[in-house]
């Protein structure tokens, strides 16, 4: 790695600035638990301890701050790991931990750094440091067990499987920006863990994917994508009825989402499946590099 690269150790006061170690698996995790401003563990981070993307601060022996971020294949990274200490102060911490990832992440070629601000703490101090906004993200819930038909013609679902994923990455590159494509290997990923990963097909062409989690009595639905030539013939609602029912089956009580809220159209569905809003409102703030 070339020298200006090298954070491994960085002296600002009393706190030193560093790239993450294996060694501070039980750190991070225990102090993104205690911690009230902190990600929600939605990424294996752990598994980035090694990369010099993930940036931990240290004060007298022990970890008070990360920072993670990672671009997934994709040209945008996002914030994978944000967590600090209650006695350390944001613009602090900001002032810390981000320079080095903004270097580290001109060094690998992103052109963007994405970063969901849950629980809105972050959203204030990014805006002064140039991140703009890029979406409003809410959360909505299904508490009945009402479903409505799906009536898709020549299309039907069923639980995808590994030869499948070439043709789910080309789902997802059309269906998407850059902003929310997931690598090969994260796809893969969630298809051999997720409870409920499954495709659309029409005509033996895979056309649609769904896949969620389950973290009981609540499931929650992670992704939903048709491919844009076949939206708008109902096999949306098709993976999203076939994803509800197979939630229940797991004895989910609850079923979960997320969406933008300017996504009129998606909206639209999944209150025709029962969804209505938590109330639950999330940012999404953008830098461009």
């Amino acid at each position: 790695m070339p020298e200006q690269l090298q954070w491994d150790l960085i002296s600002m006061g009393s706190m030193e600035v560093r790239e993450a170690c294996p060694d501070d698996w039980l750190a991070v995790t225990t102090l993104n638990q205690r911690a009230r401003r902190a990600s929600p563990q939605i990424w294996w981070w752990e598994e980035h301890l090694t990369n010099d993307l993930f940036i931990v601060i240290e004060r007298k022996g022990g970890i008070v701050g990360a920072l993670l971020a990672w671009p997934d294949e994709s040209p945008v990274a996002w914030v994978r790991l944000a967590v600090l200490d209650d006695a350390l102060n944001v613009d602090e911490w900001l002032n810390l931990v981000l320079p080095p990832i903004l270097e580290g992440l001109r060094h690998h070629g992103a052109q963007e750094l994405a970063w969901m601000d849950y629980g809105g703490w972050a959203g204030p101090h990014l805006r002064t440091r140039g991140f703009t906004p890029l979406t409003e993200v809410i959360t909505l819930v299904k508490l009945d067990r009402a479903l409505p038909r799906a009536n898709a013609i020549n299309a039907s679902v069923r639980p995808a499987s590994d030869v499948d994923i070439p043709a789910i990455m080309a789902v997802d590159r059309a269906a998407f920006t850059s902003h929310w494509w997931h690598s090969e290997a994260t796809m893969r990923r969630r298809a051999a863990v997720s409870p409920h990963f499954a495709v659309a097909e029409v005509a033996g062409e895979v056309v649609g994917y769904a896949g969620g989690e389950l973290r009981l009595p609540v499931a929650h639905l992670n992704r939903i994508a048709v491919h844009p030539a076949h939206q708008g013939h109902g096999i949306g609602a098709l993976l999203l009825r076939a994803a509800i029912r197979d939630f229940w089956q797991h004895e989910a009580e609850q079923v979960t989402l997320n969406t933008q809220s300017n996504n009129r159209h998606s909206q639209q569905l999944y209150r025709r499946f029962g969804f209505g809003p938590t109330g639950d409102l999330m940012i999404a703030w953008e830098l461009q590099l």
